[in-house]
């Protein structure tokens, strides 16, 4: 459960020693203000056997960038109205986060959370920053479902289209068209959630991303970080003509695509002798073998083909067709090669120019 205003304020305040050298004054009696005041709290603040001062405050229960710069303009306008040029605007948070931390940065603003991080700056006088303690309130963490599975295909979709979509049902029609499903209301959602954390811009007329090479790579971030694909289990197999075990697969309607460093090979990326796909169903690859449609044997060791079973939505979107063979598009090639140190990161670099150059997949 998330905390409210009040319950932000109290916890602050009967965690001061954490602070230190901060110390708190008059918190608990200055906090509720009169109407016309807009921000939260007037706060004394010193700091042992230094300066005093005074801190106006606002409270923000989810620290979310698009509420961040709300409160920001909250800040600089009750700043300017009390015409005190002491004064010190403060936020506080259960958690600020490396990017919420560069906004408030950005926007002159000092921070305290929860968590025992801080960061505040008094004119010249004061600076004191202690930051890399973890969110001990994780329902106030960025919502990391909406770049996993089908709702990352939203993302996806509005990198494919720098020009943006008019309307959430154009975005659906677009990422349905390309191998995958997805509802309106998923898409919503995951609108909803990107436009408060500033990935997205939206107006009555079109929807669209503020910045391309951001959310490529907090896309990038979730991949590495993802449980799915770290359970993914490759099969090795030796074969004698590795391009006609592909041609068989075909015929076989068994459902694949080229992936990893091979298909970096298929996109003129890269060079290996390794063959490694990715199907929808193993179950297939074993009853081809069985019924001697495919000729492979197991080679754990020094097999020259890799299989890995893949069911997750990113894989099969917006693949492209080279060379008669299927291909994940440039979007999952970078996720792939970012995650496959040392030697992937430079393919995904000349990926990611790709990419944001909108250049076709």
């Amino acid at each position: 459960m998330r905390l409210t205003e009040n319950e932000i304020a109290k916890r602050l305040w009967e965690s001061a020693e954490q602070y230190k050298p901060l110390i708190f004054r008059g918190f608990e009696e200055e906090f509720l203000l009169a109407e016309r005041a807009r921000a939260d709290a007037v706060v004394e603040i010193s700091v042992e056997s230094g300066p005093s001062f005074k801190a106006i405050v606002e409270v923000v229960p989810v620290a979310n960038p698009k509420t961040l710069l709300q409160k920001c303009r909250l800040l600089h306008d009750e700043f300017n109205r009390r015409n005190e040029p002491d004064l010190v605007p403060v936020v506080v948070a259960p958690y600020i986060g490396k990017r919420q931390a560069m906004i408030l940065a950005d926007e002159g603003i000092s921070w305290i959370d929860l968590s025992g991080n801080m960061v505040i700056q008094v004119s010249n006088q004061l600076y004191i920053e202690r930051t890399g303690k973890p969110n001990r309130f994780s329902d106030t963490s960025p919502i990391k479902k909406i770049f996993q599975g089908t709702s990352s295909l939203v993302s996806r979709a509005l990198l494919l289209k720098p020009d943006g979509f008019s309307s959430l049902y154009q975005i659906a029609d677009f990422i349905n068209r390309r191998n995958a499903s997805i509802t309106v209301s998923t898409v919503s959602k995951v609108l909803k959630s990107l436009e408060q954390e500033l990935f997205i811009e939206k107006s009555k007329s079109i929807i669209s991303v503020r910045d391309p090479e951001k959310l490529l790579d907090r896309l990038a971030e979730d991949y590495i970080n993802s449980t799915k694909r770290k359970a993914r289990k490759p099969y090795r197999f030796a074969a004698d003509n590795p391009q006609n075990f592909l041609k068989r697969f075909f015929e076989r309607q068994i459902d694949y695509v080229a992936c990893g460093f091979y298909a970096a090979q298929l996109k003129g990326l890269a060079a290996t002798d390794q063959l490694t796909i990715f199907v929808k169903d193993i179950e297939q690859v074993r009853k081809a073998r069985e019924c001697n449609w495919i000729a492979i044997t197991p080679d754990a060791e020094f097999g020259n083909i890799s299989i890995t079973e893949a069911n997750e939505p990113g894989v099969w979107f917006n693949t492209s067709q080279q060379m008669n063979k299927a291909i994940v598009d440039n979007i999952e090639l970078y996720l792939e090669m970012m995650a496959d140190t040392p030697r992937g990161p430079r393919i995904a670099e000349t990926l990611k120019q790709r990419i944001l150059k909108g250049e076709p997949t």
